[in-house]
Parts: structure tokens; sequence; C-alpha cells
């Protein structure tokens, strides 16, 4: 892609699919832009990256988002929920809004699942990486694989699995609300971001893209 001075601006682009639609306008956006959701999350290339868009798992569970990775002897697999951005997040007596309350319980839930059914929906994430990836970096049709030979299929081959919540803006976050929303991460040290976080990497994008010669950090966030 040459450097563009019509190229739209994606941070534009989020702040008015988040304006317009809250949360679906977000997932519809990262139907269009998956790079922005890699971005957000993963931290390093790695050896092979997919973005998945509403994955069901389960009878009942369903991921809003899905970001895999895989780098040697591993493949880390990122479950974010989206919530509305315009949501409260901590209510004045400093407990969770209910929709807050709600997301924490069904990451609890997501975990509970995964961890007695982990050999299920590492082939349901496998076969959708081969069928409904966003990213479309792999074209060659076999099994999600790197390049150490660690199939994401296989039961042997170590997962880390994260968590994330995205919810809330950033304008709304004093340092009091934002120490209030780490207590409730629980055990599973759940991460939780405001959309904040998408447009940092928007933003991040439109700079990359305005001059190549600039040097950018793709992940780099206030968040």
């Amino acid at each position: 892609m040459k450097p563009s001075s019509s190229l739209k601006s994606l941070q534009a682009e989020l702040r008015t699919a988040l304006s317009q639609r809250g949360e679906r306008g977000a997932l519809q956006f990262v139907a269009k832009h998956p790079e922005i959701a890699r971005w957000s999350f993963c931290v390093t290339g790695g050896h092979s990256t997919y973005v998945l868009k509403e994955f069901p798992f389960g009878s009942k569970h369903r991921a809003d988002i899905v970001v895999l990775t895989s780098y040697s002897g591993a493949w880390e697999i990122h479950m974010i929920e989206l919530e509305p951005p315009n949501d409260r997040v901590i209510n004045k007596d400093g407990t969770p809004s209910q929709r807050f309350n709600k997301a924490i319980s069904q990451i609890h839930d997501w975990d509970d699942y995964i961890r007695s059914n982990g050999t299920a929906i590492r082939k349901d994430l496998s076969d959708w990486c081969m069928t409904k990836d966003l990213l479309g970096m792999h074209s060659g049709g076999g099994r999600p694989c790197n390049y150490s030979g660690d199939y994401l299929h296989d039961p042997n081959t170590y997962a880390k699995w994260e968590y994330h919540i995205v919810i809330g803006e950033r304008a709304h976050m004093t340092e009091a609300i934002r120490r209030r929303m780490n207590q409730y991460s629980g055990s599973l040290c759940i991460g939780i971001y405001t959309y904040g976080r998408f447009l940092d990497v928007a933003a991040n994008f439109d700079k990359y893209r305005s001059s190549r010669s600039n040097h950018v950090v793709l992940t780099e966030s206030e968040e």
C-alpha cells in the first residue's frame, strides 16, 4: 500500500463506529480492519497469527473477538469480550456496573468451560482459523501450526489463554476508577481496557500509513 493523503483515518472511522453503534460498531470495524485487534493484544509478531470474530464454543458461549498467535513451543489465545463504550463501569458506591459485573462472570464461565473442554475448543479454533480468519495471512489451507511444528489443535501443544474485557471510554476513567476496575479482575488476572486501546492502535496505523519512513510502535497505547 502506498502512502496517500486520501487514506481515511482509521481512528476517525472507529470513533464514528463507536458513536453510532457502540460495541457492535467496534466489532464491524474489527471485521474490516482485523490488524487493529491483532496489535491491540499481541505484543510481538509471532510465527502464525489469526483474528476471529464471534467465535462460538460450547452450547452457550461466544467470544466477540479471538486473537491467536504462536511462537516457538507455544500458542497465545486471547479471548475478548466487548461491552458498551458508554458504560459507567464502576458505580458511585464503588461496585461494578451491571454490564461490567456480567462480563467478569462470563469470563470465569469461559475459563471453566475451556479447562474442561480444552481438546474440543482447540479443534474448533483450528477449524475456524482455516475457514474464517479475518487477517488472511495464511493461505496454504493447512491446520494452524508454528515454525516449530506445534499444531494449535494438538492437546500436547502448550497454550496460554488470556482473557480481556473492553468497556467504557478513557475520558471517564479516573485513577480511582481504574484501580477499582483492576480489583475485579480476579484470580484470572483479566485484562480490562477502555476502547482507548483500539483508538490508540488505530492512530498508530494512521501515523505509519502517512509516511512509511516514520518509526511507529503499533502496540503503543496509554491503556
